[in-house]
């Protein structure tokens, strides 16, 4: 879906029954409804109804009981949110592990701090990984580096406001750049380097707070950022923890392209050694 985003932005109504770039975008969103299984979902809430059962608390029954969004919004707003968990986990893990195979010393001390938890034949709790201040470290270095999504807008619709000096009138649009903001040297030293040890309470001179917010901030600010984060903590206190992960010998220079979120202008191959055998997965 995303691959022709830019397709429909740019490219004329009249074309798109011409041109094959709809009619992939239109596939792609009608299979992210149906993985999504909302009108299922829909099925059992009003299989409940009819059999004058208790409907339960969940998202989409909340969505479906405020009168103020039609059907359309409420797909809109469950695609949304399966799309902003599977991105914000799939894409930045997928340039964690690259910047991880780059920089060996980093992976390493990496490896020694979720090594150390000692776990017998259990997982780590929550408490657990997110205590790890640089495991934690890296992967807000790699969202500082590569955002999920570069830029983004917002409208201030209900006041004129003033910001830094500057009078904007009430429905003024506001872009973020995400990409320049979390590279500007002002705020990042040497803002092209992978240097998770920035973000740590260890005495240093840490960047400004919203020098980076990959995931927003304020009541705009992403949902589902908790889980997201746990989630990106615990696969990769996994991977790291089994597996030295090493870059493909000829990979080159890995570039990113933006198509609404960012990805790796081309397929990304690693090879994950494992720490007991010592043999490559």
């Amino acid at each position: 879906m995303f691959e022709n985003n830019m397709a429909v932005f740019v490219m004329p109504r009249w074309s798109r029954g011409l041109l094959p770039y709809w009619g992939r975008y239109v596939a792609g969103w009608d299979g992210i409804f149906s993985f999504a299984l909302i009108d299922k979902k829909l099925e059992v809430i009003q299989q409940r109804v009819d059999d004058e059962r208790e409907v339960e608390g969940e998202y989409l029954t909340y969505l479906l009981s405020n009168t103020q969004m039609s059907m359309g919004d409420v797909y809109g707003s469950i695609a949304e949110l399966l799309l902003a968990g599977m991105d914000t986990t799939s894409n930045t893990l997928t340039w964690i592990l690259h910047l991880l195979s780059k920089h060996p010393e980093t992976q390493e001390r990496l490896y020694g701090e979720v090594s150390a938890l000692v776990l017998a034949d259990r997982s780590p709790s929550a408490a657990e990984v997110t205590g790890m201040r640089y495991l934690r470290a890296v992967v807000k270095e790699a969202l500082r580096m590569y955002p999920v999504v570069p830029m983004n807008a917002r409208v201030i619709a209900e006041k004129d406001v003033t910001v830094g000096g500057y009078q904007f009138a009430k429905k003024t649009s506001f872009a973020f750049c995400h990409y320049a903001i979390s590279h500007d040297e002002d705020a990042f030293p040497e803002p092209f380097a992978f240097k998770p040890e920035r973000w740590l309470r260890d005495g240093r001179k840490r960047p400004h707070p919203f020098a980076s917010i990959p995931f927003g901030f304020g009541v705009r600010g992403c949902v589902g950022r908790r889980i997201a984060e746990l989630e990106m903590y615990l696969v990769l206190f996994a991977l790291v923890r089994q597996f030295d992960i090493k870059p493909e010998p000829n990979v080159g220079e890995l570039k990113s392209i933006n198509r609404t979120v960012l990805i790796p202008d081309r397929q990304l191959n690693l090879h994950f050694v494992d720490r007991r055998r010592g043999d490559a997965a």
